[in-house]
């Protein structure tokens, strides 16, 4: 059940709540699992946040409870409508003041740190303020991983399945892991400009609209094996065929338009004359074709 908490997709949450079903010796308990488990699965497992960073981020209520808190300490029912209304806006306006600094060193304020390669600290630089604070404390992560013997992780592309870049689709210990002592040089110039476009326009609000698409995409797949290992454990061929000329027949348009439309995003692009924005969006397709590459050859 522990391993059903921290599962990515549903259809793999599920598969090991049945297993701690089949699993369990005592039947009342395999009720109580199926009752107040397996149906409300969605309310407390992590695979319904992983499809936004923002949800992946925010774990706790301690900012608001801790207005909450200050409210009822500095209002009492002795005040009145009038007077709790001044204190309710005193605080409010507070917390503005509060939230103005904030901003302004988001946007103004350098962290200084030792430890740090300086051209990595460069880049860090141009982030706000609470991202460099993230990103230092990441890139000092890798000392630590070498202190307990772990190799480089042989990233080949600035995607990792960490919760850190889940959170944050930052560059985390592992990236810069590799960047430091690994044979890849991940974090080109480019790949640093692409990250710190995050924050161009907005602060951390990015994250409200941005959805992980990838979650779809495992959950798709993990559901297409999930079918096709069932068909061929039956030991029917011709079934087996069958599966996969209908996945093949529905999987064909979509691969086709995707292709067209990948096409014609970049002939947008090169038509403007600007070559960097050409290379920047081949090195962006570079990095998501990459991995499925790499895993097409190696099987």
């Amino acid at each position: 059940m522990t391993q059903a908490i921290y599962k990515w997709t549903r259809i793999g949450c599920e598969a090991l709540i049945r297993e701690a079903i089949d699993q369990c010796p005592v039947q009342s308990i395999k009720q109580y699992i199926k009752r107040y488990y397996f149906k409300n699965n969605h309310q407390w497992v992590l695979w319904t946040r992983q499809h936004s960073p923002l949800l992946l981020q925010v774990t706790s209520m301690n900012a608001l409870e801790s207005f909450h808190s200050e409210l009822k300490r500095t209002t009492s029912p002795q005040h009145g409508i009038i007077g709790a209304c001044h204190k309710i806006v005193t605080l409010d306006q507070k917390k503005r003041e509060d939230s103005d600094f904030v901003s302004f060193e988001f946007r103004t304020k350098k962290i200084s740190v030792m430890g740090v390669d300086e051209e990595i600290l460069q880049e860090i630089h141009k982030f706000p303020f609470p991202v460099q604070k993230m990103l230092t404390k990441e890139a000092c992560a890798v000392e630590k991983r070498l202190e307990k013997g772990k190799s480089t992780p042989n990233l080949t592309s600035v995607n990792c399945y960490c919760s850190f870049y889940r959170r944050y689709l930052l560059p985390c210990r592992h990236i810069f892991h590799e960047q430091m002592y690994g044979a890849t040089k991940l974090l080109t110039s480019d790949i640093w400009t692409k990250f710190q476009r995050i924050f161009e326009e907005s602060g951390f609000e990015v994250y409200t609209h941005y959805e992980l698409t990838e979650l779809v995409v495992n959950e798709l797949m993990e559901r297409t094996c999930d079918v096709y290992w069932r068909i061929e454990e039956k030991g029917n061929d011709e079934q087996t065929d069958i599966f996969l000329n209908e996945l093949r027949s529905c999987l064909e348009p979509v691969l086709n338009n995707l292709m067209e439309r990948t096409c014609d995003v970049y002939w947008r692009i090169e038509e403007k004359g600007n070559d960097e924005q050409t290379d920047i969006f081949l090195n962006e397709l570079r990095s998501c074709l990459e991995p499925v590459l790499n895993n097409v050859k190696a099987k």
